[in-house]
């Protein structure tokens, strides 16, 4: 099945959190700001080997940039403003796989106001649909599965009918890249080089290939 906020009635509800989440850890306050104006960009949901699983959408929020904030003691150490290609090329950064993608997502905008446009569009044309990635260890690396890569149906059963630990195939990436009609996977290889493999649509996003480089702290899991 399909799932996404729509389609389960808990728009509402995750908004609600988010605003309340970012009044409470970064002391965000601003009357002008309301649970509408809160634009989804994602939902992801963690892999099924986990142990402890979330549904996570994530938001964007164009708030004024005169609004204050502060960080929650105990809840995060400090706050920075990072455009997306610093965010994603500072090595000090330990970045998740789902941030990477939805920062990637960001790049492909170089202009403020054209981001809003597309981000309010894409809202109004596209379901988020629920992202569940699969995590699969090759020969010479490892990646992360999307749903819109042709590898990921097969992996996710063979996922499936193994959950003691993660999909470990004896074939190589590129072994496994060159038998897939489309690709849409997060790749670090035997160098710990990072890349982003994946061309046309996602929810609406306009994906493209991305090498991030092997000076990224990223975590895995």
């Amino acid at each position: 099945a399909v799932v996404s906020t729509q389609s389960t009635g808990s728009e509402g509800v995750y908004r609600g959190a988010a605003l309340r989440e970012l009044q409470e850890e970064t002391s965000f306050h601003n009357d002008s700001v309301s649970t509408d104006d809160f634009i989804p960009w994602s939902l992801w949901q963690t892999p099924l080997i986990l142990p402890v699983r979330f549904n996570t959408p994530m938001y964007l929020l164009f708030a004024p940039s005169a609004t204050p904030l502060q960080p929650q003691e105990g809840e995060i150490e400090s706050l920075h403003w990072f455009s997306p290609s610093e965010l994603l090329r500072n090595p000090k950064l330990v970045i998740a796989p789902p941030q990477i993608t939805d920062t990637l997502k960001l790049c492909a905008h170089t202009r403020y106001d054209s981001l809003v446009e597309f981000a309010k569009r894409r809202w109004e044309e596209h379901s988020t649909v629920q992202c569940t990635p699969v995590l699969v260890k090759f020969r010479d690396g490892m990646c992360a599965l999307f749903p819109r890569d042709s590898f990921y149906d097969r992996a996710q059963a063979l996922q499936l009918e193994d959950m003691s630990g993660m999909l470990t195939l004896e074939s190589s990436l590129e072994e496994n890249e060159r038998e897939q009609a489309v690709l849409m996977r997060s790749v670090v290889d035997g160098r710990g080089c990072r890349v982003f493999k994946g061309t046309g649509d996602w929810d609406g996003h306009r994906m493209e290939h991305v090498n991030l480089g092997s000076n990224m702290s990223v975590r895995e899991s």
